[in-house]
């Protein structure tokens, strides 16, 4: 985690990074982290729906009371997030999810770790971004929602 800390004073990179927050092939857990099978098929429905640009598809998996707060200190919900994925703003190349814990309990699930990843375009382009993160999961009708996630960039290299 070293690198300058960036200054992204306008929130498209950080909503395109919290847009990228799961790539299932992408996930890789920690030695001796396992995740819980119905979590890991709701982080896969979801970076499939956000790769397609799939509003509907992103409803199924954040539940309607998502919230997040983005790298930029903007606390945003759902449907601000969607708005912003609806605008095509988001290219980034070697995204990359890095779990360091999963803390299950029988009705919530929290997931924690880093991302990596390069910007094509915007702030950072051409740049490595690292980003801890925690997302929180909720036991919901129909399966597991992500109810909540934070994400702080941490360095810029």
């Amino acid at each position: 985690m070293t690198g300058h800390p960036g200054n992204f004073g306008k929130w498209i990179l950080p909503v395109a990074a919290i847009l990228l927050s799961a790539f299932p092939a992408l996930a890789q857990p920690a030695p001796g982290i396992a995740m819980p099978p119905e979590i890991g098929a709701a982080y896969g429905q979801l970076g499939k729906a956000m790769m397609a640009h799939d509003a509907a598809g992103v409803r199924t998996v954040w539940a309607e009371d998502f919230v997040v707060n983005a790298p930029n200190n903007a606390v945003l919900h759902r449907e601000e997030v969607i708005a912003a994925m609806a605008q095509d703003l988001i290219d980034y190349r070697d995204f990359r999810k890095h779990i360091t814990l999963i803390d299950r309990k029988p009705e919530v699930t929290v997931v924690m770790g880093y991302d990596t990843m390069v910007p094509i375009k915007g702030p950072g382009a051409g740049k490595q971004v690292m980003r801890p993160f925690t997302d929180v999961w909720a036991r919901r009708s129909g399966g597991w929602q992500l109810i909540a996630r934070q994400a702080t960039i941490a360095a810029v290299q």
